[in-house]
């Protein structure tokens, strides 16, 4: 495929269509109830150690894919794991929606209106299908924001002082943020289709016009998760408008990334092996410590939502983002990826960081005790010196 930026230029509606696809692909469901959650916890401090590096780890791909780092090249070379965060994100998406049928009510509002999102998505021509769609869904979410907010349903949280421990998550949160966008089939799609300059303007458009305001509207609804509870079990209108919009933003993401998937061609087995395997110790493993009999209240008893979706969150905090450390960022010599006898330490290093990480990530991410983080991070970017050239 020749890339467009040995045609002619993109014209300024085109750029304009990738970058809602971008904010819609990255709306989902870490961005629609994560900043709840660091709200609650956190307060309004909380959103922002979770928007700011989002923002600009999102808004700076575009930036950073120029000259050498081809999105054709990255793609093909790390096509393995790029498939394996598709699947995760769409296991993820469905996992969510599971949960929100589950409330009353949800059901019955949003089914037919998610069969119509679905068949838009099938029906819309090849070639134009993701940016209509991604207009429509996003102007569709523009509209479930003007009606919450003239129901009276947003506020914003209070503003306290910044609590300790967002130290000690901030810089997971960067990390992750920073470096998962690289792993994600609908970005590298969209950055293929642009030359330098205009990828530059839609992922910046994308992210700070397009995708803040997503985001902000979660806080908005979120800020208050026991007052959000109380007001949607009180009304019906409310209830359907935040799930429409999560369905809707849910839908397209999973639509997306399946797309995506379905265009990658075969690719060597061990590395799915690999995946498949840790993706496994992980459920099996959480699933025997969630009888642990100190959890926290949220998750105290076995199979909270909340705890499944901590730990899906791990995949983004740790799995994925340890990977584009290790094995994605070239080293001096210029090898990146798995090929090769150095591509296979690089996956033992992986292995093992992501190995030794995991209970301070557990720590941190479920039993909320933050400052476990630091040496858990510490542990992953102290791996980078196993995969130098020696």
């Amino acid at each position: 495929m020749t890339h467009p930026s040995h045609e002619r230029p993109v014209s300024f509606w085109t750029t304009l269509g990738w970058a809602l696809y971008l904010a819609c692909s990255w709306t989902w469901c870490i961005g629609m109830f994560l900043p709840a959650l660091l709200a609650r916890d956190f307060g309004v401090w909380g959103f922002v150690i979770f928007a700011v590096p989002n923002v600009i780890g999102a808004a700076a791909m575009g930036w950073v894919l120029s000259g050498r780092h081809s999105p054709r090249a990255l793609l093909e070379k790390h096509q393995s794991v790029v498939r394996a965060f598709a699947i995760v994100t769409v296991v993820f998406q469905a996992y969510f929606l599971g949960v929100l049928l589950n409330w009353a009510g949800f059901l019955q509002a949003g089914s037919g209106v998610l069969l119509v999102l679905v068949a838009a998505g099938l029906l819309v021509p090849a070639a134009n299908r993701a940016r209509w769609l991604a207009a429509g869904v996003f102007v569709f979410s523009a509209g479930c924001a003007v009606m919450a907010w003239r129901a009276g349903s947003l506020a914003l949280p209070t503003t306290d002082a910044p609590p300790i421990d967002l130290l000690w998550l901030a810089p997971v949160c960067a990390f992750g943020f920073a470096l998962c966008p690289y792993l994600d089939p609908t970005f590298l799609r969209a950055a293929e289709m642009l030359h330098d300059r205009s990828r530059k303007v839609a992922f910046t458009l994308g992210f700070v016009v397009f995708f803040l305001p997503m985001i902000l509207f979660t806080l908005a609804y979120g800020g208050d998760i026991e007052r959000l509870i109380e007001s949607v079990q009180r009304s019906q209108t409310l209830r359907g408008v935040i799930f429409l919009h999560i369905g809707a933003q849910l839908t397209f993401t999973a639509l997306v990334h399946l797309r995506e998937l379905g265009r990658m061609r075969p690719s060597q087995r061990w590395p799915w092996i690999v995946t498949g395997l840790t993706m496994a110790a992980v459920f099996f493993g959480s699933a025997a410590l969630s009888y642990w009999p100190d959890l926290p209240a949220f998750n105290a008893a076995p199979g909270s939502p909340e705890l499944y979706y901590r730990i899906f969150l791990s995949f983004y905090g740790l799995v994925f983002p340890a990977y584009v450390w290790l094995c994605m960022i070239p080293t001096r010599d210029g090898h990146a990826g798995l090929a090769g006898a150095r591509g296979r330490r690089k996956l033992l290093v992986w292995c093992a960081a992501v190995g030794i990480a995991a209970p301070f990530y557990w720590m941190g991410f479920i039993m909320l005790e933050e400052l476990y983080l630091v040496p858990g991070l510490g542990v992953v970017l102290l791996a980078r010196l196993a995969v130098r050239q020696k």
